[in-house]
């Protein structure tokens, strides 16, 4: 059957889940779903590098449907790819199938779920499987997992599956599978006592295997770049088919103070990512925080060495697939534009840094706090790579493949900058109608390990938004935002103004300028066009403009987005 016949029959079963939402009862049990379309019409321009395309409709669709009778779920996801948004056929997220199928019985006791499934250890160190649409990541994992809580404040977990690659639905032929533990015990639940003195304390730690048969050598260049240069050779007997990760974790609180801390160690993981050498990744995360009336105070400590981890050896660091672990982005996420353009991406392979946040709010009814108060939010953070020594045996071959690559002294900072943030932020109501947000950032974003290429940007960036509340449901929002810098493309503009008639209609006009561009032909206006209608759990939005050329993060797991032009649309429903 061709593809556009699965696509006909797709939105006919769309269309006919939509036509009985209102008989989604069944008997004693309820059937409900999530529908989601997301459209878009490519112009070719190649002023901004929005290349022709092959076919220039193009669409992200899903379906899944879910029927829940007592403690037994059932549930299925269908997802047409095969002409997806080029950003997402880039990282070959292309094709079409039953990408979830799954059976779950839970109890207060236990939680028993077949087929695929999404789960997370901890702070993600060891094992994270879940789903995000917007980055095109969807690492579930096929096979079963067992929750058991065998008293209050006790959870245990046992996971064993096969991740899912994409579209590749040939499970059966795979060579790999992925199998955990997880504890966790709460004391403040198991000791009352204990939170009605104030206190909380919860420890835990998990166990992840990855296995993965060794069915071929690998071929290493030796000496490169010499005269000398030949090809080494890493025997299959000599390549560890299971990889074991453990970690283990704290969270301790006393009223308004909270730490939080979890250490990872992985044992020898010769990999793509790499370069094939067998020293033992580690990790830390460091929390603490404290907040009173007015007043909270947090700073974070992350270290991540050799810690990217995945299904497949072979699978490359430049996509999320087959990645079974997350290490988070501790720095400031932020919704602005034109900073958000230079969103940090997490460096599992090699960083260190730390972030410092402090949010103080000027009290109401004084002079400078007025009749609503003054919110003033500080913050800074700086990532680096680690320090790296390479071995004597590495120094002796000419590369790390084969060998323990580097030493590096723990808490070190290595030479290379990565990334660094200092901003404020004050939020002010004048009234009930008026509210206005103040920005300042001074961020330096290393391009070349970020990106890819372009080298050091330092920039300057200032961000305002002001919202008009009209009447109680009209309201007028106007951001400003303005990037000086010297690198990279030169300086930039954006504006956007949003009318919205709550809860229903939002409208919204936009234009980022690059009038600081050297090349004066490249100044372009990277303008946009939306308008988005809510109704009950349904939510349309079309837009049309121009995207520029860059990077997309979400808690400092990014992707590229290439250039493009054109007009969206975006239907989601849930029933």
């Amino acid at each position: 059957m061709s593809h556009k016949k699965h696509f006909v029959l797709f939105v006919l079963l769309a269309g006919l889940t939509f036509a009985t939402q209102a008989q989604h009862v069944v008997g004693n049990g309820k059937i409900s779903g999530e529908f989601g379309f997301n459209g878009m019409y490519y112009i070719p321009d190649s002023l901004i590098g929005a290349e022709p395309v092959d076919s220039k409709v193009r669409a992200n669709t899903y379906l899944s449907l879910m029927y829940n009778i007592g403690g037994f779920t059932i549930g299925a996801q269908y997802e047409f790819y095969s002409f997806p948004l080029i950003d997402f056929e880039k990282i070959n997220y292309k094709g079409q199938g039953l990408t979830r199928y799954y059976a779950d019985y839970k109890n207060d006791f236990i939680q028993v779920t077949a087929g695929t499934f999404y789960e997370q250890f901890g702070n993600g160190f060891t094992l994270r499987s879940y789903e995000d649409r917007q980055l095109g990541i969807d690492n579930s994992l096929l096979g079963a997992r067992v929750k058991v809580t065998p008293y209050k404040g006790i959870y245990l977990k046992g996971v064993w599956g096969i991740q899912r690659n994409n579209f590749d639905f040939n499970y059966a032929n795979r060579n790999d599978y992925v199998r955990g533990l997880d504890g966790e015990f709460a004391f403040g639940e198991i000791f009352p006592t204990i939170s009605d003195h104030g206190f909380t304390a919860t420890i835990g730690g998990s166990f992840v295997s990855r296995y993965e048969k060794s069915e071929s050598d690998i071929y290493i260049t030796l000496y490169p770049g010499s005269e000398e240069e030949c090809t080494g050779i890493i025997t299959s007997d000599k390549i560890p088919a299971n990889v074991p990760v453990w970690s283990t974790r704290l969270n301790f609180g006393y009223k308004g103070f909270r730490l939080d801390a979890e250490f990872a160690q992985k044992m020898q993981d010769p990999n793509a990512t790499n370069k094939f050498i067998y020293k033992k990744g580690n990790a830390l995360f460091l929390s603490a925080t404290y907040s009173m009336k007015g007043l909270g105070v947090s700073a974070s400590f992350i270290r991540s060495d050799n810690m990217d981890f995945r299904s497949q050896r072979f699978a490359l660091a430049k996509t999320p697939v087959l990645a079974i672990n997350y290490i988070p982005a501790i720095n400031r996420q932020y919704s602005y534009q034109l900073i958000s353009n230079y969103s940090y991406a997490s460096q599992n392979n090699g960083q260190i840094g730390a972030q410092v946040q402090i949010n103080y709010q000027i009290p109401k009814k004084t002079k400078l706090g007025g009749k609503y108060g003054t919110d003033i939010t500080f913050n800074y953070s700086r990532f680096h790579d680690i320090d790296r020594s390479p071995v004597a045996m590495a120094d002796s071959l000419g590369t790390m493949s084969g060998t323990d690559g580097y030493d590096s002294k723990f808490f070190k900072f290595g030479k290379d900058l990565l990334y660094q943030d200092v901003g404020i932020e004050f939020s002010h109501r004048f009234d009930k109608r008026w509210k206005l947000i103040l920005a300042y950032n001074f961020i330096t974003y290393n391009m070349d390990v970020l990106q890819g290429h372009g080298g050091m940007m330092a920039g300057h960036l200032v961000s305002s938004d002001l919202t008009c509340k009209i009447t109680p449901k009209h309201a007028l929002r106007l951001e400003l935002q303005h990037l000086y810098t010297k690198q990279d493309k030169g300086s930039w503009l954006y504006g956007m103004l949003e009318y919205s008639i709550s809860p229903k209609w939002f409208i919204s006009v936009g234009d980022q300028w690059n009038y600081g561009n050297s090349e004066k032909s490249m100044r372009i206006h990277y303008y946009n066009i939306s308008a988005a209608f809510v109704w009950n759990t349904t939510r349309i939005s079309l837009n049309f403009g121009k995207t520029r050329e860059g990077i997309l993060c979400v808690g400092g797991v990014c992707r590229s987005v290439p250039a493009s032009f054109g007009m969206g649309l975006s239907i989601t429903t849930s029933f």
